[in-house]
């Protein structure tokens, strides 16, 4: 692993998230970095265990893993990483650089299943290692909940590194791409972290993929045609 910086930062807390259930983590990091004010690229990551892909937003070329920064928060964007050992490995080497540079906090975000929600004002629960000691008047995840994939790993290495640590876990569709979750997450952002990073679209876009989903159901229930035909 190799990080470029192209402009010289600093922080004390560290928001990652990834791809999973409902995609929740990826999609609240990448909503922040979009929305906040302020906020700017200032380092890419690079490493042989993903795939050589770039994109353009229509202003700048994106890369896989790109570091954001704002004061004192630095925001890690992961469109991809490795499976297995490889993608441990190099979470693994991020956090320790991290800890080099000061990080103070680790935030992660991540989705929990719906069958686990007690009701729908259920919306968010929170799991945090023995370093972190700040109250939060938030729902802890069930317990004996099971944590899979990398978001166990940030979880491991912030615990092996001792750096107070904390996983904002909003209860998404196991199924798709879930905003409503995402809107959930970032609104729990904002109250721990005094941010205003707006929720509308999310919560229209997840007002919109509901209505669809009635339609087809009604559409199924009255027996209407096969579409493919």
């Amino acid at each position: 692993m190799r990080i470029y910086i192209s402009k010289r930062f600093s922080g004390r807390r560290l928001f990652l998230g990834f791809l999973g259930i409902g995609g929740t983590g990826y999609f609240t990091i990448k909503h922040i970095i979009d929305n906040l004010e302020g906020i700017e690229r200032v380092g890419i990551i690079d490493t042989a265990y993903i795939q050589p892909i770039a994109s353009f937003d229509g202003e700048q070329i994106r890369f896989p893993i790109e570091i954001y920064a704002r004061n004192e928060d630095i925001f890690l964007k992961i469109d991809e990483l490795p499976r297995g050992w490889r993608g441990n490995k190099l979470l693994k080497s991020i956090i320790k650089y991290f800890k080099a540079k000061g990080i103070e906090e680790i935030i992660s975000v991540g989705g929990l299943t719906k069958n686990l929600q007690e009701d729908s004002s259920d919306m968010v629960r929170i799991v945090y290692n023995r370093y972190w000691s700040k109250e939060l008047p938030y729902k802890l995840a069930p317990k004996n909940l099971r944590i899979y994939g990398p978001l166990a790993m940030v979880l491991l290495y912030s615990e092996l590194y001792k750096i107070p640590a904390i996983s904002i876990l909003a209860f998404s569709n196991d199924t798709m791409i879930d905003p409503m979750a995402v809107s959930k997450a970032i609104e729990v952002i904002n109250d721990i972290f005094g941010y205003e990073v707006p929720t509308d679209e999310l919560i229209e876009a997840a007002y919109e993929i509901n209505r669809m989903i009635r339609e087809i159901d009604e559409f199924s229930e009255k027996g209407g045609k096969n579409i493919y035909t």
